[in-house]
């Protein structure tokens, strides 16, 4: 795979007693967010007395802080209470140290939902180091979000240390996970081995390189997005030259399946405001392809290089971030960016003909942890429009979760409703004001009836009886609902099938 090998011995290790002893000690998601520390603090550079004063001078998991978190040396005597039959094994396989008459670990360890993950420590950000390998961050979270549950061949390019990738092999996916990093791959199949998800077959390379000539029913990817003029940081950013984002979703198509679907998070520059949906656009072709293209933020240059290099432990001298932000200047201005927007693009492969493209903007932040089956409604409710089916006479459901918000203003006559706003169940689909004809149509699917019910009753009164288009009106509404995935046909009104199954 490899000529990096962190962690010899590996295949031998077990790794039972140290799930068992983290377990025991509280250094996972649940104890730690009752000591009032969720887990996204464990994860981000904070002061000591932040993380140590939380937990009891001396408790098991003090000690687990000090040493997975802030790399601490400790007494063997700690080291042994906190870790117990697992300190020798991680002492084998080169994840502790033992030196001085101290233990320490060489890497940290973060507990993300339900498992474990490990990577580098922050401070090796600082410390030259150009194969850094960072853990689970806001960008991870929000791609596992995003990513939809399929049957089938799963890659995930750009795996870094392998987390998502085992998340999806913990539910049964056939799962490749590449990188460019060899490092990386350390990591991951170590925290694939803590995780109990063996069975991904990593492979190191550049881009599709180390897939070449094979396709895959789901592809999803957190590749390096950073738009910087090039650097040493492979975890983050391209150098110089062509954009990571472009050149991995030019290649993608060839390596999705038919019916396959992706989810990749990008970064891209553009001239002005409106002009946002041209360089992403242009780098997956639009024939045999549905694209869907999420802007999530857009920031001036100067905004964007200062969100980077403010965090990079490189340049917290003063003048050397000043001289970093002239240099990603200049190569803004050579290129001819004014704006830096992020996003993603949810791909799938479809037959000639059977295309569509959709552009949306959407703040991260919004997005629910289930966002992933709102692509699915989607791309399975696009098919269903597709085949053109009588729309106003199918039986639809209404999805769990489904959210009305009504703003209220107070005015002389008392409350007056201005709008309604509809969202999704995980926000993604959709999130509109709507008016009270959606509501109602809503409620007349969800209590059993048709669109075609909803006309009828519209008929009753005086004021619509006579309106001819009555029926195209109702069935454009129906056909935005679906759309969005706001309305599910019925298995047995109308063949169904999500993408994938």
């Amino acid at each position: 795979m490899s000529s990096v090998n962190l962690f010899p011995h590996l295949d031998s290790w077990d790794p039972a007693p140290l799930r068992v002893q983290l377990a025991k000690g509280g250094f996972h998601r649940a104890a730690l967010q009752e000591l009032g520390l969720p887990e996204h603090w464990l994860r981000s550079p904070m002061r000591r007395a932040a993380l140590l004063g939380r937990a009891p001078a001396g408790s098991t998991i003090h000690t687990l802080i000090r040493l997975f978190t802030l790399g601490d040396s400790v007494e063997p005597a700690e080291a042994m209470i906190a870790l117990g039959e697992a300190a020798s094994g991680l002492l084998e396989i080169g994840f502790l140290k033992a030196s001085d008459g101290k233990v320490r670990s060489l890497y940290q360890i973060s507990p993300v939902g339900d498992t474990w993950v490990a990577c580098d420590f922050n401070h090796r950000q600082g410390e030259d180091a150009d194969e850094f390998v960072m853990g689970v961050g806001p960008s991870s979270l929000l791609l596992a979000s995003l990513t939809p549950l399929v049957k089938g061949r799963v890659l995930e390019l750009a795996c870094g240390i392998g987390w998502l990738a085992g998340a999806l092999a913990r539910k049964g996916c056939e799962v490749t996970g590449t990188d460019l990093n060899p490092r990386a791959l350390e990591f991951a199949r170590f925290s694939a081995r803590l995780a109990g998800a063996e069975a991904i077959d990593f492979r190191h390379g550049d881009g599709f390189s180390p897939v070449a000539g094979e396709t895959f029913d789901l592809i999803v990817s957190n590749p390096p997005y950073v738009q910087s003029p090039g650097g040493g940081m492979i975890f983050k950013e391209a150098p110089a030259g062509d954009s990571v984002c472009a050149r991995l979703l030019r290649a993608l198509p060839q390596h999705l399946s038919p019916g396959g679907i992706a989810v990749v998070l990008i970064n891209w520059t553009h001239a002005n405001d409106d002009d946002w949906t041209e360089a992403p656009l242009s780098w997956v072709p639009a024939e045999g392809m549905r694209r869907w293209l999420f802007q999530s933020d857009c920031s001036s240059p100067a905004d964007y290089a200062w969100k980077w290099i403010s965090g990079d432990l490189h340049f917290q001298d003063e003048q050397a971030a000043e001289q970093e932000i002239q240099r990603w200047l200049r190569h803004y201005q050579e290129i001819g960016a004014r704006r830096v927007s992020g996003g993603f693009m949810v791909l799938q492969k479809c037959e000639p003909g059977e295309e569509w493209t959709r552009t949306e903007s959407r703040a991260a932040e919004s997005i629910g942890s289930n966002a992933g089956n709102d692509v699915l409604r989607v791309l399975a409710s696009e098919n269903w429009l597709q085949a053109g089916h009588d729309v106003l006479h199918s039986r639809y459901e209404v999805p769990a979760g489904i959210v009305a918000e009504a703003r209220m203003s107070l005015g002389d006559a008392g409350w007056v409703r201005d709008t309604i706003r509809l969202t999704s169940p995980a926000r993604l689909s959709y999130d509109g004001q709507i008016d009270e004809n959606i509501l109602r149509l809503l409620a007349v699917v969800h209590a059993g009836g048709t669109p075609a019910d909803m006309v009828a009753e519209i008929r009753t009164r005086p004021q619509f009886a006579a309106v001819p288009d009555l029926p195209e009106r109702i069935a454009e509404l129906v056909r935005e609902l679906v759309s969005h995935g706001m309305l599910v046909p019925v298995t047995g009104s109308a063949e169904f099938i999500p993408p994938g199954q």
